[in-house]
């Protein structure tokens, strides 16, 4: 008797853990707090309820991985994220930023999806613990495919604390991607490779319960999750622009109109509004601040580029 009182009160308190994990909502916007001078996202996430039911846990990101000292490329300007990262470490896994994420807009242009698979086990808490990415369901030996254009990061198998054979790739436009389990490496840190060159093949290696692709998005070392950014049913991108505030990761919001004004326009044309580019601005920064998007100006104004210079009009509606 007093053994299924026992049983009876863990299942309760298991119970109760489960209904709070429940309690966690998506936001609009993903949080950054600093903690000890350094720049971490909240890790308030919706529950994985794929993972949960079927008991699976591949998250452990922390354990048993090099916290030692890194190994440093030199950091030349022509290297992805040079304005943004303090070094370059092909070491240890996880970049650490001292310091609030700084004011910046990203361009995410030049997506190339890593493997066309549905996502088995999703973005958020399982088992109490983070469940940092998404993990794609595929047969082993799969290709996978660096995401954007940059430069391999990290490429291991030891000590990469369940990730097994792990490669890490830092972007041009500033991000950072994981591609855990791989069965085998192709590349080696320090390799440029381009949007759909083939960096492995799927696998089930380090912690890992069967083949599928762990895949993160992260940027100055917080994870971000990939659903705000990957429509992972079409295998696309849902925005090409990322604002970061220093505080907070936002993807465009659709420019507010009044249907009056709409209505007492005279001609289509009058609408138009130009912008004389300014030293220091980008694309990105006048698609934040007339609330539209990178690839909506260049259409506007039949950019082949991102490029733009001190002077030039560029209209924007």
């Amino acid at each position: 008797m007093h053994y299924l009182k026992i049983r009876a009160l863990l299942i309760l308190f298991v119970t109760i853990l489960g209904l709070q994990h429940l309690a966690y909502c998506q936001e609009d916007h993903i949080q950054f707090s600093v903690v000890n001078d350094t720049a971490r996202i909240d890790a308030n996430a919706p529950i994985d309820s794929m993972g949960l039911a079927l008991g699976l846990d591949d998250s452990d990101s922390d354990d048993n991985i090099d916290h030692g000292d890194g190994m440093l490329f030199t950091y030349f300007k022509w290297m992805p994220g040079y304005t943004r990262y303090q070094h370059f470490d092909i070491i240890n896994i996880h970049y650490r930023h001292q310091g609030s994420a700084p004011k910046d807009t990203l361009i995410l242009t030049g997506y190339y999806h890593p493997a066309k698979f549905k996502i088995t086990s999703n973005y958020g808490w399982r088992h109490r613990r983070m469940h940092r990415g998404v993990d794609l369901g595929l047969p082993e030996g799969t290709p996978i495919a660096a995401a954007f254009d940059g430069m391999v990061r990290i490429s291991k198998g030891n000590n990469t604390g369940g990730y097994g054979n792990l490669v890490v790739i830092r972007h041009d436009n500033g991000l950072e991607t994981y591609y855990a389990h791989l069965s085998r490496r192709l590349v080696n840190p320090g390799q440029i490779v381009k949007a759909g060159d083939i960096i492995g093949l799927g696998g089930n290696t380090g912690r890992s319960y069967g083949s599928h692709l762990h895949f993160e998005i992260r940027y100055l070392g917080n994870d971000i999750n990939p659903n705000r950014i990957v429509d992972f049913d079409n295998y696309k991108l849902k925005h090409d622009t990322l604002f970061i505030s220093g505080y907070t990761v936002s993807t465009p919001a659709p420019a507010k109109t009044d249907p009056t004004q709409i209505v007492q326009k005279p001609k289509p044309t009058s609408s138009a509004t130009y912008y004389r580019v300014r030293r220091g601005d980008n694309l990105g920064r006048i698609a934040q601040k007339y609330h539209t998007t990178v690839s909506k100006l260049k259409k506007l104004n039949h950019l082949r580029s991102d490029f733009i210079r001190e002077g030039q009009r560029l209209r924007v509606r």
